[in-house]
């Protein structure tokens, strides 16, 4: 099953070759090579591998590109080429990709996709990863001679749990954010008491904070940018989440590190947003294991060699290193700069 190493290493790792989540467009072509063909705009670019897809956005014409995610185009196998670097790697790659085996695989290996089709699309089925926050696509009828049906169409990150639980909100929407219109209005203490009130069973609890996060991520797209007031009630609910465990303290410092990042990129001001330090900090603190000790591959192949334990303690790092990298500039601490760099430079090696 040589051939499916290379899908298996993009699903349980949300990257291609170790980029794609964090690096800009340069550190993209250092993994990828030079051949790719480029659309840009003033505020968006893609590049096309032939089989992978590569896209990143930016505010204005003088900031920089920060990525937004890729798409390994499966249904493209039997008509394109793969890079070098995926070639060296990898070897040859079959002329298509069948769902079943590549599930097989994961499961052998001890991950476990989750099903999240939409129902109105009546041609594919979607699964998920959420470690990797992986999507992949997978037809069910045949397209065009391109794939048949329980191919695998197209692999895709990031898809963030926010993302996902939107299709699980439904009509629920304008309910959702009718209550936090209301919480915005409110001081601190009766918004907590608000959150008491409201809390779901157990097993609910991190689909319904989602829920939140995600009425309010859409009210920013609605309006073309973040209200300073939504900015802020939603800083305010990732601090509750992480206060009352309502998620891991990887996911919170990560979902914060995303979130500040993002503010600063749009110029938003809102009081009391944490130093750049700070988040860094908190990033890799929740990191499970050290630099010296976590596993890293020094062939992708080398996957199969490690255990469950491993490949979560790896990718928990790549994920943080992956949130903290986004501050980098703007941490005062030199001696945590070095850390971070440190991190950054084992990345590409982290599962």
């Amino acid at each position: 099953m040589a051939d499916l190493d290379f899908f298996v290493d993009v699903v349980v790792s949300g990257a291609v070759l170790g980029v794609g989540l964090a690096e800009s467009p340069e550190e993209v072509a250092r993994a990828l090579g030079g051949d790719f063909a480029e659309e840009r705009r003033r505020a968006v670019m893609w590049r096309d591998y032939g089989l992978v897809e590569f896209s990143w956005a930016r505010r204005s014409g003088s900031d920089s590109w920060h990525a937004t995610g890729f798409t390994v185009q499966a249904h493209r196998l039997a008509n394109v080429g793969v890079t070098d670097a995926v070639a060296q790697r990898y070897g040859p790659l079959g002329r298509r990709l069948r769902f079943a085996e590549l599930d097989a695989e994961l499961n052998r290996l001890g991950y476990r996709l989750r099903e999240i089709t939409d129902r109105a699309d009546a041609d594919h089925r979607q699964y998920w990863l959420a470690e990797s926050r992986t999507a992949l696509l997978v037809a069910t009828t045949g397209h065009h001679g391109l794939v048949d049906a329980g191919d695998v169409w197209s692999i895709s990150a990031p898809h963030p749990p926010e993302r996902v639980a939107a299709g699980m909100l439904g009509g629920q929407r304008q309910a959702v954010k009718d209550g936090l219109a209301h919480l915005l209005r409110l001081d601190e203490h009766r918004r907590r008491q608000w959150l008491d009130r409201r809390q779901p069973a157990p097993s609910e609890r991190a689909n319904w904070w989602l829920s939140l996060l995600l009425v309010i991520d859409q009210q920013q797209g609605d309006q073309s940018g973040w209200p300073a007031d939504w900015a802020a009630l939603r800083l305010w609910l990732l601090r509750q989440g992480r206060a009352r465990a309502v998620f891991t303290e990887a996911e919170s410092v990560g979902k914060l590190a995303y979130f500040v990042a993002d503010l600063r990129r749009s110029g938003v001001e809102v009081a009391e947003l944490p130093s750049a330090d700070e988040i860094v900090r908190a990033c890799l603190d929740a990191i499970p294991v050290g630099r010296h000790e976590v596993a890293t591959l020094v062939d992708r192949r080398d996957l199969h060699d490690l255990d469950r334990t491993q490949m979560r303690h790896s990718r928990q790092a790549r994920n943080l290193v992956n949130a903290a990298q986004w501050h980098l500039d703007e941490v005062h601490d030199p001696h945590l700069a070095a850390e971070l760099r440190e991190w950054i430079e084992i990345k590409p090696r982290l599962v």
